[in-house]
């Protein structure tokens, strides 16, 4: 036979720039194998239509098709079974650009978190605390309340398992939160009426178990710092004071706002934390 038309593997990886293992491997799986083989040396060869199949598999390869949907495409002549293989492929990879768009909005979101971590971290260690009356928003949430120890550990406990909630809803999650259900002076840190809060950026279909904080007036104390007995209850008592001054009275729980993630959670010297008490003016009781 006439061996003009037909090359050998190392012309094959030349002209089409594939490794000679690669194409081994391919004749391996039966993807694309050598059309001629030579009865007296057993030298195998590949046609001219081989060398397009080699062309189609490394074109398809670029689209993101796997080498089993690849051989599938090439084994058919069916036009309809090769346009809805596309239409799948486009499918899959706009849901991939969607999850891929949601990852960086999040690490976006984080970096500027960390940013503003720094900014705060050195202003608040001069100013010590930083009080300001704030209109918050509502808040989506997710949370567990229950009677817990009051501390490190557990928080991160809760938090771990609330995140866990949070990623089977379909949410994108925010800071954490920590509501105090009782009095923050005189409350048994052994003991507590204490609701673990995740805040939610957005949710998922599955919301049944979100609740609502609603909008209201808070006065507000940020600083940073290890959240402890003796660091709560002294900036609640300079909010308490505020209050009193001005003409204001508790109106609910308070919140313990920390400006931090899951991956920050080991390290609560550099926690940015904001204490919030819910207000409203003494005369209009």
């Amino acid at each position: 036979m006439n061996l003009d038309q037909y090359y050998s593997i190392g012309q094959v990886a030349r002209i089409c720039s594939i490794s000679i293992q690669t194409l081994r491997y391919y004749d391996k799986i039966g993807l694309v194998i050598p059309n001629y083989t030579d009865p007296l040396t057993g030298y195998r060869y590949y046609s001219n239509r081989d060398l397009l199949y080699i062309k189609i598999v490394q074109d398809m390869k670029v689209l993101h098709f796997t080498l089993d949907e690849i051989g599938t495409m090439l084994k058919s002549d069916n036009l309809d079974s090769l346009f809805a293989k596309f239409e799948t492929k486009k499918k899959e990879t706009l849901e991939e650009i969607q999850r891929l768009e949601k990852t960086v909005k999040s690490i976006e979101q984080r970096t500027a978190r960390i940013l503003m971590l720094q900014e705060l971290g050195g202003g608040l260690k001069d100013l010590d605390v930083l009080v300001e009356l704030k209109r918050i928003p509502d808040r989506q949430i997710i949370s567990d309340r229950g009677r817990y120890v009051c501390g490190m550990e557990p928080s991160i406990i809760k938090f771990t398992e609330l995140f866990g909630r949070v990623e089977a809803i379909g949410g994108n999650p925010g800071h954490i939160m920590t509501i105090y259900h009782e009095n923050i002076m005189t409350f048994d840190r052994a003991e507590s009426d204490l609701e673990y809060c995740i805040i939610l950026n957005s949710v998922g279909p599955n919301n049944e178990n979100i609740r609502i904080i609603p909008e209201g007036d808070y006065i507000t104390a940020l600083y940073c710092g290890i959240p402890n007995d003796t660091s709560c209850k002294r900036i609640y008592s300079k909010l308490l004071q505020w209050i009193e001054e001005n003409g204001y009275v508790e109106h609910g729980a308070s919140i313990e706002h920390y400006i931090v993630d899951m991956a920050q959670m080991m390290k609560p010297e550099e926690f940015i934390i904001e204490l919030q008490v819910p207000v409203i003016k003494a005369l209009t009781l």
